[in-house]
């Protein structure tokens, strides 16, 4: 992994262009159909019922063979991916439906309804941090102990009162030296995500408790922003409430080409 914020992970590609969606083409078997219809079905049923704190889970390990296919052509790929690392590590992707999400791990296959998966609140859960001591701390750091200082207090409110916050530290006063003790004191956590929803971002965890590196980039993967959010889970990577209700309409109009 990358010892930088400007680098970032480099095991998840960035993506290159934002997912607009487009209904999928039904498969023509026959057998996927039949097996497909019953999965829709579900899907619709778990979509109309989630509300923000009841997520919906739809076991696959049971699925048959003509069913997964299905579901992989059907569903496709949507805006965010990511890697919950652990054990075991976790990968998760957005289908083309917005708050619909596939988690496959080992022993793990299911579909998740909710802004995002749990997994990765579970997996990104961290706790406070302490100020090291000013004898520790290198020469030429000067900037980054105070803006460590105003992190720790953000999220200490924030796990208090749930108050978010973002540092764009593009606008901070820091040189390599204290950008990199900066990196090297929040750490990496365990979860990394990747949304192409507002162009291309990379959002990783950090040993502390809510907070988050959030970098965008170009098309050339030039970094254009470098920010650190405190939040449960930052927005960007986030299905909103109404997201959710159009991908249940638009999984109902799917339905209706069986009718």
């Amino acid at each position: 992994m990358s010892a930088t914020p400007e680098e970032g992970p480099a095991y998840l590609p960035l993506p290159n262009s934002v997912t607009q969606y487009t209904p999928p083409l039904l498969p023509d078997d026959a057998e996927l159909r039949e097996a497909g219809d019953v999965w829709l079905d579900r899907i619709e049923q778990a979509l109309a019922a989630y509300g923000p704190g009841a997520p919906q889970v739809l076991d696959l390990r049971d699925a048959s063979p003509a069913a997964l296919r299905f579901l992989k052509e059907v569903l496709g790929s949507g805006e965010v991916s990511a890697l919950a690392m652990g054990s075991p590590d976790v990968q998760v992707e957005e289908t083309i439906f917005t708050g619909l999400w596939r988690v496959r791990g080992d022993g793990l296959d299911y579909l998740e309804v909710g802004d995002v998966p749990r997994i990765l609140r579970e997996r990104a859960a961290a706790g406070p941090m302490a100020l090291p001591d000013p004898e520790s701390i290198s020469e030429g750091v000067i900037n980054a102990p105070h803006i460590l200082a105003e992190i720790l207090a953000r999220s200490a409110k924030f796990m208090d009162t749930g108050e978010t916050h973002n540092f764009n530290l593009d606008l901070v006063p820091m040189s390599d030296a204290d950008l990199g003790w900066l990196v090297r004191m929040l750490g990496e956590g365990n979860v990394v995500i990747i949304s192409a929803g507002y162009g291309a971002c990379r959002i990783r965890s950090t040993h502390l408790a809510a907070a988050w590196w959030v970098q965008f980039s170009n098309a050339s993967n030039q970094l254009i922003l470098n920010a650190l959010d405190i939040a449960e889970i930052p927005a960007v990577a986030c299905a909103a409430p109404d997201d959710i209700a159009d991908s249940a309409r638009r999984v109902r109009a799917l339905r209706g080409v069986y009718q």
